[in-house]
């Protein structure tokens, strides 16, 4: 599988008016997971990151995200 179709839980699947905040931690725990692919997602996930804990990042970890329903990474990232 490509990187760019490799699968990743749609956190945007349901509810796009949710708090923002939840979003962009999930967010960057999908970017970590993406990194084995794309190196620049090092960078998206540390400035997601960065955006919700402030700077106080360093000492934090991304929101955990359930198992459900899957994206590409590609289209994670068109969503994002």
């Amino acid at each position: 599988v490509s990187c760019n179709k490799m699968n990743v839980t749609n956190i945007f699947a349901h509810d796009k008016r949710g708090n923002n905040m939840e979003i962009l931690c999930k967010a960057a725990t999908i970017a970590r997971e993406g990194q084995s692919c794309h190196r620049y997602l090092e960078g998206i996930y540390h400035n997601l990151l960065s955006l919700v804990w402030g700077t106080r990042a360093g000492h934090k970890k991304p929101c955990p995200v359930a198992a459900g329903s899957t994206t590409s990474l590609k289209n994670f990232l068109k969503e994002l």
